[in-house]
């Protein structure tokens, strides 16, 4: 055996091992802070569930959207049942606005908010939940979960998981794509056939008028002219070089002849806005971003969180995959085109795909 191989051995069987001892310590730990305790090893039939929770500690804006679906199916196997959410930060609420979910919790979990990580789980303590549902199973969701009274919990099968479930299921990777990974777990849960599954934001009437109106204002007297809006922001590769954007542009302004509003979307990180950019739009607010977003004719971004906010709220939209994989993170939504190959777009062909034209 060679040098390096013996090297990568002793390092995978290092791993191995390492693996092996955290994964001991934390189920040690989910044990101490309550594990199985109060579960039942029945499965409750659906008409027995009248109170369910969904856990789900992450702070990536992508992923929220992306829990969306996730969400929704549950509503629709549980219509009966008061359906409640947990997630990690305030900000992350309303995203889920409008779904029919009687309760959304902020766990703040972390060493820096601490103390509100604890009276968040006194809370959650004070009524038991019938169900709990683990959908990505990370190590905070776990935690949350072993602080949790309830009758079932249910979770894909891993070591750490069968400390805290009731119940769980071996993960078949059925599904490709990010959003619906976790779908397979209510498949089994409930023996059903796989389906086709899509999350949708929920935007008001309100939202979606005071959307237009800001639309028109930016424009002004320019509103019969075709929009086309895009955001440059995003993280580490994933960001696109704005001599590519500029490319990209050029090719929708020589299509349309000169004639056509370009908004560029300005964030804290994005702050001035490209030349071509005639208009630039921006809101912290995710669900007015979403509105206004949905209202413009057609919007370009790379793999980021406004690319799956835009999708989820159905705006046609067309999803920009330079170093991601498309079949795992791209743009679910109806209206969405998603791009790998920048240098190959062709502007008409784009816009007849999605059916603009």
């Amino acid at each position: 055996m060679s040098l390096i191989k013996t090297i990568r051995t002793a390092l995978r069987k290092f791993d191995g091992n390492r693996r092996e001892k955290s994964i001991g310590l934390e189920v040690w730990f989910l044990k101490v802070l309550g594990g199985r305790r109060g579960r039942t090893e029945r499965l409750l039939e659906p008409k027995e569930v009248k109170r369910v929770l969904i856990i789900r500690n992450n702070k990536r804006i992508g992923n929220m959207f992306f829990l969306l679906p996730f969400v929704n199916q549950v509503k629709a196997l549980y219509p009966e049942a008061e359906v409640e959410l947990i997630l990690s930060d305030p900000w992350q609420g309303s995203i889920f606005e409008n779904l029919g979910l009687s309760r959304i919790h902020f766990s703040q979990f972390g060493l820096k908010t601490i103390s509100q990580f604890f009276r968040a789980m006194k809370q959650l303590k004070q009524q038991p939940y019938d169900l709990v549902l683990l959908p990505y199973g990370g190590s905070s969701d776990r935690i949350v979960a072993s602080m949790v009274e309830s009758r079932n919990v249910v979770a894909f099968y891993g070591p750490a998981d069968a400390a805290v479930c009731s119940h769980t299921y071996k993960y078949q990777r059925r599904y490709s794509h990010f959003a619906l990974s976790c779908m397979e777990l209510l498949e089994q849960l409930h023996n059903s056939e796989p389906a086709e599954y899509f999350g949708r934001l929920v935007l008001s009437d309100a939202e979606q008028q005071e959307a237009r109106k800001q639309l028109q204002t930016l424009l002004g007297e320019n509103q019969a002219k075709p929009s086309l809006a895009y955001f440059r922001g995003a993280r580490g590769a994933k960001v696109i070089a704005d001599k590519d954007w500029q490319t990209l542009l050029t090719k929708f302004k020589q299509h349309y002849a000169g004639e056509m509003n370009i908004i560029e979307i300005l964030s804290p990180d994005v702050t001035a806005s490209l030349a071509e950019a005639e208009f630039t739009y921006s809101n912290g607010d995710l669900r007015k971003l979403a509105a206004f977003l949905q209202q413009v004719p057609l919007f370009f971004c790379g793999d980021t969180g406004p690319l799956h906010l835009a999708s989820s709220a159905g705006a046609y939209c067309v999803g920009l995959f330079t170093v991601t994989n498309v079949a795992q993170y791209g743009c679910l939504g109806e209206h969405a085109v998603n791009v790998t190959d920048l240098a190959a777009i062709d502007a008409a062909k784009l816009l007849e795909e999605l059916k603009l034209r």
